[in-house]
């Protein structure tokens, strides 16, 4: 890079060519100039000359965003004007060797007044949040959900966060059956339902997607209603009026986004699907933007981020959805392939642990948490049976796919990604003991182990620069398990790759759930006291 200034160029300042460079220019700008390029690019300069490498060294800004880059983290907020960039890189380095070295130091004790165990529970901030659910009896028309914030520095539940969510499960509208799909997020104040609509005749399935807050159970401030989406059916197929229809529905949300997916099963077992994004902030949703399908649906369903879906198959395989046009159907992109029949599976993957909207009611600078994991940095759990657990790099899904990859046996096929061209390298297998549990936040993975004693605690770090900083064990060579394919009637062998940083540790009384964020972890014990370990 030059600066093409005369004026500026005096003796030793001028180059070879009668024009300043960037390493004799004043070092204030110089900082300025490189302040604006990604972490590794810093780096890369810093390894040209003496001046770079100093200049790097000794800027305070410099060394912030290359420690945002070595820890895979983005800003989520501005930085706060009585918050030095000095202190919070310092944050950023106590908090990269409490976790590499998992120095379980518990700060608060929690004693949960309500029923437990909760139904449900997750950790964001300083912010635990649990949820409980009762259906109501056979005779009862309405349904409850039952949650409640707990401030884990306060150790004391925020009245303004706690509701008792209840509505009616018989709609004004006849003929509506209410679906066992429901989404909750409690930082948002968010409570999602979805009811299908008895259609007549019975050739499709329709679905009412309702967005109420989770704090009243009324209409969510920035819906605009209750909104119809109709499952699509392929125009090769025509179905009697007479058939029976069986529903199947999934969905999830993220920030202004929703995605729904619904599936009609006919009598012969025929199913087809379609897949709809929106924006439901802005409440308009167009019926024939969808993707359309038919046999094989799908399990589970997660937004990666805003423009891309990942959604679990009955064909284990992990299909990815270009969505970041909503005036465009879902273009399926890459169809990733397992190399075991899932029968039993779950996913985990929290799509955002802190954004601005969350985190708008934290005020004070000691309040504010204003980093979190880099999207592609994440990681993906997927789960067979309480048997396998595979965690996946979500780097995966953001890099451009080579053509070597796919299998291009048929049309049909032209997606497909066999497990030899993408599984061994970017993912890790692991075999599931009896009755273990784990939680993936961010990077890390913490994998609770029961034993005679207590519990066995690991915590799993696949962050590369972690990896790199060799805090703690590092596993890099392979692990292969023999996986029975019961239709081959025989054993085949998994072989994965991915490198990671592991520390165990032993851990009394035992511990039945846990939840995690980038800077908390919360344990819960069967006394109903929830450990909340500062890191």
């Amino acid at each position: 890079m030059t600066i093409r200034e005369p004026s500026l160029c005096r003796g030793p300042m001028l180059s070879h060519f009668g024009r300043a460079t960037i390493s004799n220019i004043v070092e204030e700008l110089r900082c300025r100039i490189l302040s604006f390029l990604p972490y590794n690019d810093i780096l890369r300069c810093a390894s040209t000359c003496r001046i770079m490498h100093m200049t790097v060294k000794n800027s305070v800004e410099l060394q912030y965003i290359l420690e945002l880059g070595f820890q895979g983290l983005v800003q989520v907020h501005p930085q706060l004007p009585n918050v030095s960039t000095e202190e919070c890189l310092r944050i950023l380095r106590e908090k990269a060797n409490a976790w590499s070295s998992f120095n379980l130091n518990v700060t608060k004790k929690i004693k949960l007044p309500s029923v437990w165990p909760p139904h449900s529970s997750s950790l964001t901030h300083r912010q635990l949040s649990l949820a409980w659910y009762f259906p109501g009896n056979s005779s009862e028309s309405y349904k409850t959900v039952m949650s409640e914030v707990v401030d884990t520095k306060t150790c004391a539940p925020d009245p303004e966060n706690r509701s008792l969510c209840r509505w009616n499960k018989d709609d004004p509208i006849p003929g509506i059956t209410t679906a066992d799909e429901e989404y909750i997020d409690e930082t948002h104040d968010l409570f999602v339902t979805v009811d299908i609509l008895d259609t007549r005749p019975r050739r499709n399935s329709k679905f009412q997607i309702n967005f109420r807050q989770l704090s009243m159970g009324e209409k969510h401030h920035l819906s605009h209603g209750s909104q119809l989406v109709t499952v699509t059916r392929p125009r090769s197929k025509r179905l009697s009026s007479r058939v029976n229809v069986d529903h199947d529905v999934l969905v999830d949300v993220l920030g202004d986004r929703v995605a729904l997916y619904g599936a009609a099963i006919v009598n012969d077992d025929y199913k087809f699907w379609s897949l709809h994004v929106w924006n439901w902030h802005e409440g308009q949703q167009a019926h024939n933007i969808c993707a359309v399908g038919e046999g094989h649906g799908f399990i589970k369903m997660r937004f990666l981020v805003k423009e891309k879906l990942l959604a679990l198959t009955e064909c284990s395989g992990i299909e990815l959805y270009d969505i970041e046009d909503l005036s465009k159907a879902p273009q399926l992109q890459a169809r990733f392939m397992l190399p075991i029949h899932l029968i039993d599976f779950e996913f985990q993957y929290p799509s955002v642990f802190h954004d601005a909207l969350g985190c708008a009611h934290l005020v004070a600078p000691d309040e504010r948490w204003i980093w979190a994991t880099n999207p592609a940095d994440r990681i993906i759990c997927v789960t067979e049976y309480s048997n396998w657990m595979f965690v996946i790099t979500a780097r995966l899904f953001f890099m451009d796919i080579p053509p070597s990859w796919f299998n291009v046996i048929s049309e049909e096929d032209e997606f497909t990604v066999p497990w030899l061209s993408w599984g061994p390298r970017h993912s890790r297998c692991f075999r599931l003991p009896p009755a273990s549990i784990f939680e993936v936040g961010g990077s890390r993975v913490i994998w609770v182990v029961h034993k005679d004693y207590g519990s066995e605690v690991r915590m799993m770090d696949f962050n590369p620069s972690a990896v790199a900083r060799g805090i703690g064990k590092v596993v890099q060579e392979h692990t292969t398990f023999s996986w029975h394919n019961k239709n081959l009637e025989q054993y085949l062998p998994v072989t994965t790759y991915l490198p990671y940083v592991e520390v165990v540790i032993d851990r009394t009384p035992d511990i039945f759930d846990v939840n995690l964020d980038e800077e908390k972890v919360a344990m819960f014990l069967d006394d109903e006291i929830v450990e909340i370990i500062g890191l």
